[in-house]
């Protein structure tokens, strides 16, 4: 059974953040998501604890978000969704001022005040993927991705598998490298739905 919520502030889905106290969309949409999880493991139809979390693009971090919070969550496929902050689009200032890249109100507005001083941002994806051991995490990032550099992704994901190797668990953190730009091709998503049958059936 699958579930896709809305994220905050695309099409129709406009809830007003700053009025229900959010000060992140990507928390909001995290809380959405727990929300969601909540409502499938409450029918019978689904199994107890076989939750997977599967994105592209805005949705590829997302997933990664959302089982950072939830640990009922025990694959994770992220395709197109992160790098480095360091190294987003080519560390371009511009887009850390507010209402540009990450630091848009959908996504966490007060990363803007980390323009000019992007190392002092408290986390980056090598830890929050490190954060997902020992659970299975696949992430796909295409050659020719130009929102999200594929080297970037190799030096988070070097970082983040020596977590993995602590739990003796190196084979679940995978990456791919489709030869493609920003999209999920089907063969990609063949591997992510075989480890879904694999790990949550």
């Amino acid at each position: 059974m699958t579930l896709a919520p809305n994220y905050p502030l695309l099409a129709k889905y406009q809830p007003d953040l700053k009025a229900l106290g959010w000060q992140s969309g990507t928390l909001k949409a995290v809380w959405d998501n727990i929300r969601g999880i909540d409502l499938l493991q409450s029918l019978p139809a689904v199994k107890p604890g076989a939750v997977g979390a599967i994105g592209h693009s805005l949705g590829g971090h997302n997933a990664i978000y959302t089982a950072l919070f939830d640990d009922r969550i025990q694959v994770v496929v992220s395709s197109c969704g992160l790098d480095s902050f360091l190294d987003y689009k080519g560390a371009n200032e511009a887009l850390w001022m507010p209402e540009q890249g990450w630091a848009q109100t959908r996504y966490m507005a007060r990363l803007s005040g980390y323009r000019n001083r992007l190392k002092d941002i408290p986390f980056d994806f090598h830890e929050l993927v490190g954060a997902l051991a020992p659970r299975h995490v696949l992430i796909v990032a295409p050659l020719h991705d130009a929102n999200f550099s594929a080297e970037s992704v190799d030096r988070v994901a070097a970082a983040a598998s020596q977590v993995y190797q602590l739990y003796g668990q190196p084979s679940r953190l995978q990456v791919e490298h489709p030869d493609c730009d920003h999209d999920f091709p089907s063969e990609m998503r063949e591997k992510a739905y075989g480890l879904f049958e694999a790990e949550l059936k």
